[in-house]
C-alpha cells in the first residue's frame, strides 16, 4: 500500500513538474540569454524541486514562485561555472 501511494506522489510530482518546465526554461533563458545554459540551469531547478517532499500538493502560485527562485539560484551557479557573466 505504501509503495503505491509513494508511486501516485511522484508520478504527481512529475506532472505538476512538466507544467512548469517550458515556463521555467523561458525564466532560466531569459536570464541567462543561452539556449545550452538556460536548459541546464532550468534541469537543475526542477530537480532539486522535485526532491522536495509535497511540492504536487502546494498550490500552483507557491510552486511557481519557489520554482522561480530555484532558477534563479541555478541561473547564477550555471553562469559562474561556464564563466560567464550573467
Amino acid at each position: 500500500m505504501q509503495g503505491m501511494q509513494a508511486a501516485a506522489s511522484l508520478d504527481e510530482t512529475v506532472e505538476a513538474l512538466r507544467e512548469l518546465e517550458t515556463w521555467s526554461y523561458q525564466l532560466a533563458f531569459y536570464i541567462l540569454q543561452d539556449e545550452r545554459l538556460a536548459a541546464e540551469a532550468g534541469k537543475q531547478a526542477l530537480l532539486a524541486m522535485g526532491s522536495e517532499q509535497a511540492f504536487h500538493l502546494q498550490p500552483e502560485a507557491e510552486r511557481r514562485d519557489k520554482v522561480k527562485k530555484m532558477i534563479m539560484r541555478k541561473a547564477l551557479i550555471v553562469s559562474a561555472s561556464s564563466g560567464r557573466r550573467s
